[in-house]
Formats: structure tokens, C-alpha cells, sequence
């Protein structure tokens, strides 16, 4: 089990100076490696126990373990505020990869340093809210939702793709995007219910 929840709760930290911007090619991830570790913690997971506080603790803890002060966990949890259960269990699984290495200690702090908010908002929070549509068991079942998510976390963090050009990596990203392609189904649906009227 990977979630229980507790009663602690975290200090605010005062604002930070204005974040340092990360050039994408200096941390070049391997997609290979996050996939395969987001695979490993998908056969495990449970996901009627993820909880958005337990993930944000975790998430503080690895920041703490890599000698980052984490982000601000009342900010944190007025991003979270409106994330249901689904989107719990996405934001929980991401931790969980991220504790498990699927990206390097290395790269992960170069990520962080002097960047902790844009990078959590960024790598966590905005691949949860852009993937509303992927359930767990979606994940757990197609490999191109688990690259979506993937590549969602590293281009988020402000990563690169290791092998491919940005450019390239955003396009891959875009073909990927669930939301876009059930909205476009719906759309062509529609347009053949719309001729079948006529």
C-alpha cells in the first residue's frame, strides 16, 4: 500500500526570489526509463488509497532529500483543491515514479534547483489536470497513455526528451493527447449524426 494518510502538517515556506529558467537539452531524460518505471509501480498500485495530501508530503520529502526546500504546501494544496479522486491517484502515481527514480537523483536536482514551484507545477500538477480523461486502469492497460503521461512529466519539468528535439518531442505530445483525440471522435460522431438527420 502506498498511501496512508496522516495528521502532520507541513510549515509554509516563505516566497522564494524569482525562479531560474532550465534549458531543456541540459536534462535530457530517458523516456524508455521513466515508462518502464511507471509500468513497475502501475502493477502495484492501489489506487483507492491514493491521497492528494500523502502525495504532496512525499513529493516534500524527496525534495527534502535532495536538499531543496519543497514547495510551499498551502500554495500546493490550492493548486490540488479541485482534484478528485482520479486525479489523485494520477498525482500520487507520478510521486511514486519519481521516488522510485524514474528520473535520476541528478537530473531531478537539477531540475529543482533554485525552481521548485514552476518545476512542481509544471512536472506534476498541469500533467494531472491535462490528463483528466486517462483513468488508472486506462493507464494500466495502453502504453501510448503511459507515454502520454510521460512525456507530459518531463516536458513539464522543462526536461528534454533524450534522442529527439524539442520541437519533436511537443509534436509526439500533441498526436498523443487524449483529450484532443476524443474530442475530435465526438466531433466526427456528431458530423455523421449530423448528415444522418439531414
Amino acid at each position: 500500500m502506498f498511501f496512508k494518510k496522516s495528521s502532520l502538517v507541513e510549515p509554509s515556506q516563505p516566497a522564494s526570489k524569482a525562479e531560474v529558467t532550465l534549458l531543456p537539452e541540459s536534462v535530457p531524460i530517458s523516456l524508455d526509463s521513466v515508462l518502464a518505471v511507471m509500468t513497475d509501480v502501475l502493477r502495484e498500485f492501489e489506487s483507492s488509497v491514493a491521497d492528494v495530501d500523502v502525495a504532496r508530503a512525499k513529493w516534500a520529502d524527496l525534495c527534502r532529500d535532495l536538499g531543496m526546500n519543497p514547495f510551499d504546501p498551502l500554495e500546493f494544496d490550492g493548486l490540488t483543491t479541485n482534484f478528485d479522486r482520479i486525479a489523485a491517484a494520477r498525482m500520487a502515481l507520478i510521486v511514486v515514479m519519481l521516488e522510485r527514480g524514474a528520473i535520476s537523483r541528478d537530473f531531478l536536482t537539477r531540475i529543482l534547483d533554485k525552481r521548485i514551484r514552476s518545476a512542481t507545477k509544471g512536472g506534476i500538477v498541469e500533467p494531472v489536470q491535462a490528463s483528466q480523461l486517462v483513468t488508472m486502469e486506462l493507464l494500466a492497460q495502453s502504453p501510448l497513455r503511459r507515454e502520454e503521461l510521460a512525456r507530459r512529466v518531463i516536458l513539464g519539468f522543462g526536461a528534454s526528451i533524450r534522442g529527439e528535439k524539442l520541437v519533436d518531442s511537443r509534436a509526439a505530445l500533441e498526436r498523443l493527447d487524449y483529450s484532443r483525440l476524443m474530442t475530435e471522435a465526438n466531433r466526427a460522431r456528431q458530423a455523421l449524426r449530423d448528415q444522418g438527420n439531414r
